[in-house]
């Protein structure tokens, strides 16, 4: 417990403070006795008034950080009120019998010069002469703003320690996100591929088993990160799909057009391409040729704007296939809250805009 009560003493800071604040005290309390003994003409020295109240002011300088210390170890708990209040009490005695202890000494040696066992009696008398209750006064009112102090620091810890938990859990939740997407996407991409190597295209499969393998490179890069630059992740895009085009050439054209002033922005990774793959789903399920998948990117009033336009069979209700739209939008709200858009509007001709806005650097990698 001593060495508990020695790790929360106040810091260096307070002790000084402290001191001038005890010390500030006295000199107006000294002040406000020098001039009531002009008023009643008595002539007397402001310094040596000053001296006189230094044992009784003064001594809280050092006796006020130790009461404060001791509210770091005695918690005021509802169930315990009884031992806390025994112990309060028990720590009050103390601290009062070394106040008084010390003033008297003091008051003895700046009256007399010396010590002796007459002397120390006259400063007895004098201290049981003295206001004691303004004593208790001062010490309750310690002991009280160390009470508050304390619960304040705890308090700030303790929101300390939540927002630390908070955000640990966030990475573990969104951890736990972006790890299904890995098995969804590559369990897709692989079907493609051996849909190539069933048609005998060895040229595309081996391309996009090249493809793939950049593809699971960054998957493994990036796995204990939530961000990616925008570029890179246009990069993994174009990689997908050029393994898409090598499977369904004569059914997918695609177009990305991307703000060269947004690449360097970051985003959270593998959030994109799940819309991407999205929409290149529904274009494979159509049985026009060339059906247009058009991707672009800008930025506008500090937020990141990804418009999506792909053509949809006339029956689709654009529901998603899998985990990939339910799963970007549950990033979203976990990474901002509300302050984000994924909005899927039907356009005509058989088309469809999926919109997402997000704020830009906002995020913590």
């Amino acid at each position: 417990m001593f060495k508990t009560f020695i790790d929360n003493l106040p810091s260096r800071y307070f002790w000084l403070a402290n001191v001038l604040f005890w010390l500030l005290l006295n000199s107006m309390a000294a002040t406000n006795s020098y001039r009531m003994s002009l008023h009643f003409n008595r002539p007397v020295e402001w310094l040596d008034v000053w001296l006189e109240y230094l044992p009784w002011w003064g001594n809280w300088a050092l006796i006020a950080p130790l009461v404060i210390a001791s509210t770091q170890i005695i918690s005021l708990e509802t169930d315990k009120l009884f031992s806390f209040v025994l112990k309060t009490i028990g720590v009050m005695l103390f601290f009062f019998s070394f106040y008084w202890g010390l003033t008297i000494i003091e008051v003895a040696l700046i009256a007399n010069g010396y010590v002796n066992i007459q002397v120390l009696e006259e400063s007895v008398a004098q201290l049981l002469l003295s206001p004691l209750h303004m004593d208790l006064l001062v010490y309750l009112a310690v002991l009280c703003s160390g009470y508050s102090f304390t619960y304040y620091k705890r308090s700030r810890q303790q929101t300390i320690r939540n927002k630390e938990l908070s955000e640990q859990l966030l990475q573990v939740e969104l951890q736990s996100l972006k790890s299904q997407l890995n098995p969804h996407f590559l369990f897709n991409t692989l079907n493609t591929i051996a849909s190539l190597i069933r048609l005998d295209d060895k040229r595309h499969a081996i391309k996009a088993l090249s493809e793939l393998s950049f593809m699971l490179r960054k998957v493994l890069e990036n796995q204990r990160h939530q961000l990616i630059s925008l570029e890179q992740e246009v990069e993994f895009i174009q990689s997908y799909l050029t393994i898409q085009k090598m499977r369904f050439s004569h059914k997918l054209k695609t177009s990305v057009n991307i703000d060269n002033e947004c690449l360097p922005l970051e985003v959270p990774f593998m959030l994109l391409q799940p819309l991407v793959e999205n929409a290149v789903q529904h274009g494979s399920q159509l049985e026009s040729d060339e059906n247009e998948l058009k991707l672009s990117i800008y930025c506008r009033d500090n937020y990141l704007h990804v418009k999506l336009i792909n053509k949809i069979p006339e029956k689709d209700e654009h529901k998603g296939f899998g985990i990939g739209l339910s799963n970007c939008r549950k990033r979203l709200e976990k990474l901002f809250e509300l302050d984000f858009q994924l909005v899927l509007t039907p356009l005509e001709s058989g088309y469809f805009e999926t919109y997402l806005c997000m704020p830009i650097g906002v995020l913590d990698a």
